[in-house]
């Protein structure tokens, strides 16, 4: 377990968290395969925005589309990497971020697979939003008896958010 935190070693992250009780891997994002259709109907769009930037003279539009497209072309072309999940002692670590438990206000699991399987966590802060962590293959009833220990489940949150919804919706996310 001691290799796993390593791998996990940043400025963000303590270098002792205490004693790990769950640990897991989930994709950066979901690798979407889209249509032609799809290719050529949002290559249009953008060809017409674009146009239309330049036309009103709007230079500052048609480059944020322009990088907006070498994004989605680069992010096809690469395979997105494994983002670790631990739950330890002290904290949450989530990729090479470190949350502690008294940051974090209250947890929810959303469980209906094979769709969905999330664990949201919310925070103290008003100025962060809700974060949901795709479980994956990880055993839920682990992750909430770990949880329960340091944080109060919200008990009355029973559905996805909207955000999560809409992206899955629109074959985004």
């Amino acid at each position: 377990m001691k290799n796993y935190l390593k791998y996990l070693a940043s400025p963000n992250v303590p270098s002792d968290v205490g004693e790990v009780f769950v640990n897991w891997e989930f994709p950066e994002y979901t690798e979407k395969r889209r249509s032609k259709a799809w290719y050529i109907s949002v290559s249009v769009i953008l060809a017409l925005l674009i146009l239309y930037a330049v036309l009103i003279g709007n230079y500052l539009f048609a480059i944020i589309l322009v990088l907006g497209v070498f994004t989605v072309v680069y992010q096809y072309f690469e395979a997105p990497r494994s983002v670790p999940v631990v739950l330890a002692e002290d904290g949450i670590i989530i990729d090479r971020e470190f949350f502690p438990y008294k940051a974090i206000k209250s947890f929810w699991l959303i469980y209906e697979p094979p769709d969905v399987k999330y664990l949201y966590l919310s925070f103290h802060s008003n100025l962060k939003r809700n974060l949901p962590i795709p479980l994956e293959n990880a055993n839920p009833l682990k992750i909430r008896e770990a949880l329960l220990t340091y944080l109060d489940e919200d008990l009355e949150k029973d559905e996805e958010e909207f955000s999560e919804v809409f992206s899955r919706m629109m074959n985004i996310h």
